[in-house]
This record gives C-alpha cells, sequence and structure tokens, in this order.
C-alpha cells in the first residue's frame, strides 16, 4: 500500500474537505495482549489526495482461533469519515447545519464510492446518532441519545448480523433491506451505561458504492413505529465495524447532500 500514514494514536482526527477522518478504537481493550494497529492514511491518486485507514487487528480466519485464546467474536473498531457533530466527540466537526430536524428535510442523501482489501472480517456502514434536541452539540453529552440508526451495504460472510432481531423486509428507491431492530441497545465495550434504540437497514446485495435516501428509511422507521417522530440527527458517520484480520480502505467519495 503505497500511502502516507497520519496518524495512529487513539481517536487521532483530521478534518478533509468531505468530513472528519476519526481512528476510532472504541472497543480495543477487547483485543487483550493481541498486538493490533489501526491509523489514518492518504494517498495522491490522479493529482488529488484520497483518504483512509487502515488496521490489523486479531485473526479470526476460523473459530478456532476465538476457542483456542479463551476469547469471544467482537467489534474491536469503527475508523471512520463523518460530518456534523456526534454526542460521543463533537469535536472537530465540519458542516454546521446539524442537528438537523428529521420532521423538517426533504431529503437527505448519502452517496459514497470505497475501496477495501482485507484479509477479515468487516462491513461497511453509515451510522447516524439521533438525539432529543435541536441544540448545537459542544460537549459529549450521550444522555441526549435515543437512537443509533445504521445503514449496512456491505457485510463479510462471517461478520455479525446487525443488533437486535430481524423486523422485516422493504424496498425503497430500488434498494431491497432487511429491517433489524433492538429497543434497548448499549455499548458491548461495557464502558458506557446508557443505552438506546437500535435500528438497522442492511441492504441484501452487497454495495461498496451506494447512494440513498436517510429521511425516506427514517420516514419508513417512524410509520412502523420503529422511532419515535421527534428526534434529530447529530452526525452522519461512515466507517468499517472491523471484527478480525488485516486491511485498508480507500474512500474514494463521500456526499451528504
Amino acid at each position: 500500500m503505497n500511502s502516507t500514514t497520519l496518524g495512529c494514536e487513539d481517536y487521532f482526527s483530521k478534518v478533509t474537505y468531505t468530513g472528519v477522518l476519526v481512528n476510532n478504537v472504541w472497543n480495543k481493550h477487547a483485543a487483550k495482549d493481541f498486538p493490533w494497529s489501526q491509523c489514518l492514511e492518504k494517498k495522491i491518486v490522479n493529482n488529488k489526495v484520497q483518504y483512509g485507514w487502515s488496521w490489523q487487528w486479531p485473526s479470526n480466519q476460523d473459530d478456532g482461533f476465538w476457542q483456542s485464546h479463551s476469547t469471544k467474536k467482537v467489534i474491536y473498531a469503527y475508523p471512520q469519515i463523518k460530518v456534523g457533530r456526534s454526542p460521543w466527540d463533537p469535536l472537530p466537526y465540519i458542516n454546521d447545519r446539524f442537528p438537523l430536524d428529521v420532521n423538517t428535510k426533504a431529503s437527505l442523501k448519502i452517496s459514497y464510492d470505497i475501496e477495501t482489501v482485507t484479509n477479515g472480517q468487516h462491513n461497511l456502514a453509515t451510522t447516524m446518532w439521533m438525539v432529543n434536541s435541536p441544540s448545537k452539540i459542544i460537549e459529549p453529552n450521550k444522555s441526549s441519545i435515543v437512537a443509533e440508526f445504521m445503514i449496512w451495504t456491505y457485510a463479510t460472510e462471517k461478520h455479525f448480523k446487525p443488533a437486535g432481531e430481524k423486523y422485516g423486509e422493504v424496498k425503497i428507491d430500488d434498494i431491497e433491506w432487511e429491517i433489524w431492530t433492538d429497543k434497548n441497545w448499549g455499548d458491548s465495550s461495557g464502558i458506557h451505561s446508557n443505552t438506546w434504540i437500535s435500528l438497522s437497514f442492511r441492504s441484501k446485495t452487497n454495495k461498496l458504492k451506494a447512494e440513498f435516501d436517510l429521511i425516506k428509511l427514517i420516514a419508513h422507521s417512524i410509520k412502523e413505529d420503529l422511532l419515535p417522530a421527534d428526534l434529530f440527527i447529530a452526525d452522519v458517520e461512515l466507517g468499517n465495524e472491523i471484527m478480525s484480520g488485516s486491511g485498508y480502505t480507500w474512500v474514494k467519495s463521500f456526499h451528504v447532500r
């Protein structure tokens, strides 16, 4: 991989023209004594800067790894690019129009084109943290979190299923989605005690290049009583939930319109 490493520190961030890159290692302690690394990267493609991340986490090429090392399958990290202000860590940020009222937005289209090479298990997921107030998030405020709304468009064969139970299926904008939900989800790392609604839309076909309207997915969820109607979108994140192995991801494009 011909690239320049920007930083490997926990939660190291880099503000770019399309979003804030974050080296999110939220569950690193689950690796125990096994060596690991995760870094933000950049390279030049056709005279333009392209950003991404690299990782090396314990490998689980078969279930015997977990049994022999007396550990369980987990998500270690979620390296990402984001816009808006996360209630977990609002700074730095770009795009000061957040939080967004889900009832006043006619559309919120997400589009991206991602390149990933890996020998392990991971997904590609867009995450929105949905909060109970329109106020600008200046400091971390986990008590404002009502829901974690995820949109999966890619997952390797042995990656976890989305949180909770499968609720049903729906076709929106020519994409067939599975809907998964848990009304009382929490931090599986054990660090935080608060809980929230977990709601995931998982594409039935894998896509590393995708476009969809978040507002349509949210509206369907409210109609089905899976979400309350009085919510605000704090931020929009795109990243890999990593279970195992080594690899890298390049963000060829990422737009929130």
